[in-house]
């Protein structure tokens, strides 16, 4: 388990010494742009097509769908993780897919996650808690609660309860860089997931604020 922690606070410190030569996952959230669901039907098994080739290159880290509406008619929208170099790089490969050409789509979001190390794919529904420092908070005391809530993590993904998680940086405010973590969680609804994050040190010890985003049902990309 140490060599586990330590092996993860490296990636920390990858992230924070590579710069823009390091290729990143990036979590994207769309939004629909059209309201004729015929032709979003149309288009769709184009667009399976292409998605899969980014699936089968190993570009694309996760996968969670959520219920939308186009049209008034019920439909599906995807949430996704790409591998990418940077938010342009993501927004390029992303405007070669069906959907974004006939503008049926477009990106409503795009948030650097940083490396991905742990991957679970039960299907319920996720949230994605994503951790803040706060200010103040000495750099020796972020490395000792770092090591206690990635050990957290670890359990909580064995027991299904953590479905993926990356390690991203933070610049704090006296110019020190130091990881943080984003995870995907289960819970019946966000209220739920935000009690969740309390079980991590970094909340208890009041030293970082949470962030809590629907994510939707995760998708077994090995089934696609």
């Amino acid at each position: 388990m140490r060599k586990i922690i330590k092996n993860l606070l490296a990636i920390g410190a990858l992230l924070v010494g590579t710069g823009s030569a390091y290729a990143y996952d990036y979590g994207v959230e769309l939004k629909w742009s059209t309201d004729d669901i015929a032709q979003v039907l149309n288009t769709m098994p184009e667009q399976r097509a292409s998605f899969k080739k980014l699936v089968e290159s190993g570009k694309i880290k996760d996968m969670f769908v959520e219920n939308s509406k186009v049209g008034g008619q019920k439909t599906q929208l995807l949430k996704f993780v790409m591998e990418a170099d940077n938010e342009q790089s993501v927004r390029e490969q992303l405007a070669k897919l069906p959907l974004y050409q006939q503008k049926f789509v477009t990106i409503n979001h795009i948030q650097r996650l940083g490396s991905k190390w742990l991957d679970n794919t039960p299907q319920a529904n996720n949230f994605g808690l994503t951790f803040i420092w706060k200010a103040g908070v000495e750099p020796l005391e972020i490395d000792r609660v770092l090591g206690i809530d990635l050990q957290r993590v670890i359990a909580l993904n064995q027991v299904g309860t953590v479905t993926s998680s990356y390690i991203n940086t933070q610049d704090l405010d006296n110019g020190v860089v130091r990881p943080t973590y984003l995870v995907a969680v289960l819970a019946k609804d966000a209220e739920q997931a935000l009690e969740m994050s309390k079980q991590f040190e970094a909340v208890t010890m009041g030293y970082a604020d949470v962030q809590v985003e629907p994510l939707g049902h995760k998708l077994d990309m090995s089934q696609l």
